[in-house]
């Protein structure tokens, strides 16, 4: 009798096993795949666009649309050479509501005619947009 219960024993504590195995599995990636589409469907809402540039003397004024699907606050705006090398920035918290047009004025700025610049304005997310102009 005794060979008969050790057998059921190990039978059930296997089982036992196995449906908890596969319950923290299942939990574990539930919570992963819930964090992932999370973080990729807020990164698609926040979209921006540099609609327009505007120079004048040490100032460059960018024109940013919110084209996205939730309000976003522009961090900082720069001005680069073609190689990336930057002209001049600003760090701001300018906040732009979804479907709005904002400017964002960068100051301090020393270009040439006849040469090509691109502008830059980056969200607190990181959500980037580009421009490239020619100052005349």
């Amino acid at each position: 009798m005794s060979p008969v219960i050790a057998t059921l024993l190990l039978i059930v504590i296997a089982v036992v096993a196995a449906v908890l195995t596969y319950l923290w599995v299942t939990g574990y990636m539930g919570k992963v795949t819930g964090t992932v589409e999370q973080t990729a469907t807020q990164q698609l809402q926040e979209r921006i666009k540099i609609n327009a540039v505007q120079v004048s003397d040490t100032t460059v004024t960018l024109s940013v649309a919110n084209i996205g699907d939730v309000d976003v606050t522009i961090s900082a705006a720069y001005v680069l050479f073609q190689n990336g090398t930057m002209v001049c920035g600003v760090s701001t918290t300018k906040s732009i509501p979804k479907g709005a047009v904002d400017t964002v004025g960068v100051t301090g700025c020393s270009l040439t005619s006849g040469i090509t610049y691109v502008a830059k304005a980056v969200t607190n997310k990181g959500t980037e947009a580009t421009y490239t102009f020619t100052k005349q």
